[in-house]
């Protein structure tokens, strides 16, 4: 008889770890809160545009490209790159994101900012985040890109409270030579496919494995290997969360906090709105919103229209952990609390800032315990 495996939630991870599970001779049962498979990363469409809550491709470390020929047993992949602008009202202007060192040049003020560019403090010593980015491009450059951004992003009064900052947005903190994000470290992809990844998650939970939709979980016995859902007690010989980490275990060490996303919708009646070849948009001052993305230039679609996706910060919604070491202790403190054969992964059950390359690899990771 073959074992039994508890996933609870039927997100990207949830899906991605039920496909592994039955390679390696488990029978799965995914149970999913909502009504479909594949959680932000699942694609709708709106009056005939592909979208997603939030732009979903894939980002693959160069020197992991196991990762992409996971992806790519299940669906078409195609190689994007990665072109952003960031609107600063201080200049009424956009420039290319990251902040590339030959438009400064450009700039109204760019004489303070190569004054402060050559005073710059030490990186490495930066204790939280607008430390960091001043030390890294100097006061007029964080304010006019980051500072204003950062505190919509996370809801925030005083970017000094984000202190777990052992990243580089977007590859670097002032970019030269192309002005292509990532570039040489990672590899961002995106399905052909019309749906993108949506018949990946079919597919893998199409046989062999148990799939209950709008059905949340409402009670954890890890202890006894089992959760409770839609009236009943469902075992197996492992359990898998996907959920935050607080809710399986009842907020007993508090609420870890996130941040989230409204999405808005706007169709506009001509083929394309960005410059070629940027297709994100980010805007760093006082505006509502955080990001503007042209969706068919992500998904391929074709039409003489265009649909551009709007976000705008909220803690209506769990998306974004935050990256503040209290926090992440905290998450630790509770990932502590699971016994033998229970398990964690994902954005959620991990209490990181994933993308699905991470996860992928965590689920690899996990299945090679068992």
């Amino acid at each position: 008889m073959k074992k039994t495996a508890v996933i609870v939630g039927g997100g990207f991870s949830g899906c991605a770890i039920a496909e592994m599970l039955k390679r390696k001779g488990f029978a799965p049962t995914i149970i999913e809160a909502g009504p479909t498979l594949g959680g932000g990363c699942r694609t709708f469409f709106y009056n005939g545009h592909p979208y997603t809550i939030g732009p979903r491709h894939i980002l693959v470390n160069s020197n992991e490209m196991f990762v992409w020929d996971y992806m790519a047993q299940f669906l078409d992949m195609r190689e994007l790159k990665h072109h952003s602008l960031t609107y600063v009202q201080q200049d009424q202007n956009f420039y290319t994101y990251p902040i590339h060192k030959d438009e400064i040049a450009t700039m109204p003020d760019r004489d303070t900012i190569n004054a402060e560019l050559a005073a710059r403090g030490d990186v490495a010593s930066s204790q939280n985040f607008e430390e960091y980015w001043v030390n890294s491009v100097g006061q007029t450059l964080y304010d006019k890109f980051v500072n204003t951004y950062s505190k919509k992003m996370w809801g925030v009064k005083n970017n000094q409270e984000i202190d777990d900052f052992g990243f580089s947005p977007k590859g670097v903190a002032l970019k030269d030579g192309h002005k292509v994000s990532f570039e040489g470290s990672k590899v961002i992809g995106y399905p052909n496919e019309p749906d993108a990844f949506n018949s990946y998650f079919d597919k893998v939970c199409a046989q062999d494995c148990r799939v209950i939709l709008n059905t949340p979980v409402t009670r954890f016995d890890l202890e006894n290997k089992r959760v409770f859902a839609g009236g009943e007690w469902i075992s197996g010989d492992i359990v898998i969360n996907t959920a935050s980490l607080d809710l399986v275990f009842d907020y007993c060490y508090g609420e870890l906090r996130y941040i989230g996303r409204h999405f808005m919708k706007l169709i506009l009646p001509c083929e394309r709105v960005t410059p070629d070849p940027y297709y994100f948009l980010y805007y760093a001052g006082d505006e509502p919103f955080t990001r503007v993305v042209e969706y068919k230039l992500l998904t391929g679609y074709k039409s003489p229209h265009t649909l551009l996706g709007i976000e705008i910060p909220t803690f209506d919604n769990k998306m974004y952990p935050y990256p503040v070491k209290a926090d992440i202790a905290k998450a630790g403190r509770y990932m502590e609390l699971f016994p033998k054969d229970c398990y964690t992964i994902g954005r959620m059950g991990r209490y990181r800032y994933d993308n699905m390359a991470e996860v992928i690899k965590d689920c690899y990771a996990l299945i090679e315990t068992l």
